[in-house]
Protein backbone atom coordinates (compact mmCIF):
# COMPACT_ATOMS: atom_id res chain seq x y z
CA UNK A 1 0.00 0.00 0.00
CA UNK A 2 3.07 2.42 0.74
CA UNK A 3 4.44 1.65 -2.10
CA UNK A 4 1.09 2.70 -4.07
CA UNK A 5 0.98 6.02 -2.89
CA UNK A 6 4.49 6.95 -3.77
CA UNK A 7 3.97 5.44 -7.03
CA UNK A 8 0.54 7.78 -7.47
CA UNK A 9 2.50 11.14 -5.84
CA UNK A 10 5.39 10.47 -8.13
CA UNK A 11 2.86 10.04 -11.66
CA UNK A 12 0.54 12.70 -9.79
CA UNK A 13 3.56 15.10 -10.14
CA UNK A 14 4.78 14.28 -13.52
CA UNK A 15 1.27 14.75 -14.47
CA UNK A 16 1.28 18.01 -13.52
CA UNK A 17 4.71 19.60 -14.54
CA UNK A 18 3.96 18.36 -17.65
CA UNK A 19 0.78 20.33 -17.52
CA UNK A 20 2.37 23.29 -16.56
CA UNK A 21 4.78 23.83 -18.92
CA UNK A 22 2.55 22.70 -21.82
CA UNK A 23 -0.22 25.30 -20.47
CA UNK A 24 2.63 28.12 -20.28
CA UNK A 25 3.67 27.45 -23.82
CA UNK A 26 0.14 27.25 -24.73
CA UNK A 27 -0.34 30.26 -23.20
CA UNK A 28 2.69 32.25 -25.16
CA UNK A 29 1.79 30.61 -28.28
CA UNK A 30 1.46 33.45 -30.93
CA UNK A 31 2.15 36.00 -28.78
CA UNK A 32 4.39 38.31 -30.36
CA UNK A 33 8.52 38.46 -29.00
CA UNK A 34 10.27 41.44 -28.68
CA UNK A 35 13.92 42.60 -28.85
CA UNK A 36 15.45 46.21 -28.14
CA UNK A 37 19.51 46.99 -28.64
CA UNK A 38 19.97 50.15 -27.16
CA UNK A 39 22.87 51.94 -28.42
CA UNK A 40 24.62 54.76 -26.68
CA UNK A 41 26.41 58.40 -28.72
CA UNK A 42 30.16 58.43 -27.45
CA UNK A 43 29.47 61.42 -25.38
CA UNK A 44 26.83 59.05 -23.76
CA UNK A 45 23.91 61.80 -23.77
CA UNK A 46 21.79 60.51 -26.04
CA UNK A 47 20.28 56.78 -26.96
CA UNK A 48 19.03 55.25 -29.74
CA UNK A 49 17.12 52.01 -29.69
CA UNK A 50 16.74 49.27 -32.63
CA UNK A 51 13.73 46.98 -32.02
CA UNK A 52 11.99 44.11 -33.45
CA UNK A 53 8.80 42.34 -33.04
CA UNK A 54 8.76 38.74 -34.52
CA UNK A 55 5.17 37.07 -34.91
CA UNK A 56 3.82 34.25 -36.35
CA UNK A 57 3.92 30.26 -35.98
CA UNK A 58 8.01 30.19 -36.39
CA UNK A 59 8.89 33.73 -36.04
CA UNK A 60 9.61 34.43 -39.55
CA UNK A 61 7.36 37.60 -39.75
CA UNK A 62 9.65 40.91 -38.40
CA UNK A 63 9.49 44.18 -38.33
CA UNK A 64 12.33 46.72 -36.99
CA UNK A 65 12.36 49.97 -35.84
CA UNK A 66 15.24 52.84 -35.01
CA UNK A 67 13.28 54.61 -32.31
CA UNK A 68 14.08 56.86 -29.38
CA UNK A 69 11.55 55.41 -27.55
CA UNK A 70 13.13 52.88 -25.05
CA UNK A 71 9.84 50.50 -24.68
CA UNK A 72 10.36 47.03 -25.10
CA UNK A 73 6.91 45.68 -26.70
CA UNK A 74 5.67 48.33 -29.00
CA UNK A 75 3.65 49.18 -31.93
CA UNK A 76 5.23 50.62 -34.59
CA UNK A 77 4.62 54.37 -35.14
CA UNK A 78 5.28 55.85 -38.88
CA UNK A 79 5.36 59.65 -37.93
CA UNK A 80 7.97 59.27 -35.80
CA UNK A 81 9.92 56.17 -36.14
CA UNK A 82 11.89 54.45 -39.03
CA UNK A 83 10.52 51.01 -39.88
CA UNK A 84 11.76 48.25 -42.23
CA UNK A 85 9.94 45.01 -42.56
CA UNK A 86 11.25 41.63 -43.22
CA UNK A 87 14.03 39.54 -41.53
CA UNK A 88 17.20 41.17 -41.14
CA UNK A 89 16.31 44.18 -42.84
CA UNK A 90 19.90 45.72 -42.48
CA UNK A 91 23.28 45.83 -40.80
CA UNK A 92 24.45 48.33 -38.38
CA UNK A 93 27.30 50.27 -36.62
CA UNK A 94 27.66 53.28 -34.71
CA UNK A 95 30.09 56.09 -34.49
CA UNK A 96 29.94 58.89 -32.20
CA UNK A 97 26.47 60.16 -32.65
CA UNK A 98 25.51 58.57 -35.93
CA UNK A 99 24.20 55.22 -36.64
CA UNK A 100 25.21 53.62 -40.20
CA UNK A 101 22.25 51.69 -41.85
CA UNK A 102 23.31 49.24 -44.52
CA UNK A 103 20.08 48.11 -46.06
CA UNK A 104 18.60 46.64 -48.81
CA UNK A 105 16.17 49.74 -49.35
CA UNK A 106 16.10 52.82 -47.65
CA UNK A 107 13.27 53.58 -45.18
CA UNK A 108 11.77 56.63 -44.93
CA UNK A 109 13.04 58.78 -42.11
CA UNK A 110 10.10 60.80 -40.90
CA UNK A 111 10.12 64.42 -40.38
CA UNK A 112 8.84 64.09 -36.43
CA UNK A 113 12.10 61.80 -35.98
CA UNK A 114 13.72 64.22 -33.13
CA UNK A 115 17.16 62.59 -32.07
CA UNK A 116 20.51 64.05 -31.48
CA UNK A 117 21.57 61.13 -33.72
CA UNK A 118 22.20 61.12 -37.16
CA UNK A 119 21.02 58.16 -38.98
CA UNK A 120 22.58 57.24 -42.63
CA UNK A 121 21.36 54.99 -44.79
CA UNK A 122 23.49 52.98 -47.65
CA UNK A 123 21.70 50.49 -50.02
CA UNK A 124 23.80 47.80 -51.01
CA UNK A 125 22.86 44.54 -52.75
CA UNK A 126 22.31 40.49 -51.39
CA UNK A 127 26.08 40.07 -52.57
CA UNK A 128 27.12 42.86 -50.48
CA UNK A 129 25.38 42.37 -47.83
CA UNK A 130 26.58 38.20 -47.60
CA UNK A 131 29.93 39.88 -47.66
CA UNK A 132 29.21 42.51 -44.56
CA UNK A 133 27.24 39.61 -42.69
CA UNK A 134 30.93 37.69 -42.34
CA UNK A 135 32.78 41.32 -41.08
CA UNK A 136 32.89 41.29 -37.43
CA UNK A 137 32.79 45.73 -37.32
CA UNK A 138 29.29 44.92 -38.50
CA UNK A 139 26.35 44.48 -36.08
CA UNK A 140 23.40 42.19 -37.03
CA UNK A 141 20.00 41.27 -35.55
CA UNK A 142 19.87 38.19 -35.17
CA UNK A 143 22.07 36.67 -32.32
CA UNK A 144 23.43 33.74 -34.53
Amino acid sequence: MRLFSIILVVVLSIILLVYFLFDQSVRDFGRPTYRIIPILSQDKKSTIYIKTKNWGVTGDHQLTVVSTSPEKEFESDSTKEIIFKGLEPFLYKSNKDTLFLYVWEKSIIPENFRSKWIVKQTEIDNSKMMNLRKDNSFNKLSED
